[in-house]
């Protein structure tokens, strides 16, 4: 998940990450800066749904919300587009982390 976060606020970097984990109400750009997260984290990483539910303290239906939003927008090419960016940085930041720690041990 932190790599997922991590990812995301590259793009958009005005926002806190506090922020971008638990969105003020009525911060749209930071709910959907977390629902590409979750999205992330779920699709990309194969994270359990049941996880994230339990990690993010959210319900299963807003996690599924969250899932259903970023699908509908994939829609857009613009949208797919910067996902994609997202995507392959939160897949850099594991990389990294992976590598940081088989170096460490």
């Amino acid at each position: 998940m932190a790599a997922s976060f991590a990812a995301v606020k590259t793009i958009f970097a005005w926002l806190p990450l506090r922020d971008i984990i638990e969105p003020p109400h009525q911060q749209f750009d930071a709910m959907l800066a977390r629902q590409i997260a979750l999205h992330i984290t779920i699709r990309t990483f194969h994270v359990p749904k049941r996880r994230v539910v339990e990690l993010q303290q959210r319900s299963r239906e807003a996690v599924n919300r969250a899932l259903r939003t970023i699908d509908e927008r994939l829609d857009s090419p613009e949208f797919a587009s910067i996902y994609r960016l997202i995507q392959t940085r939160a897949r850099e930041f594991f990389g990294q982390k992976m590598t940081d720690a088989r170096n460490a041990a």
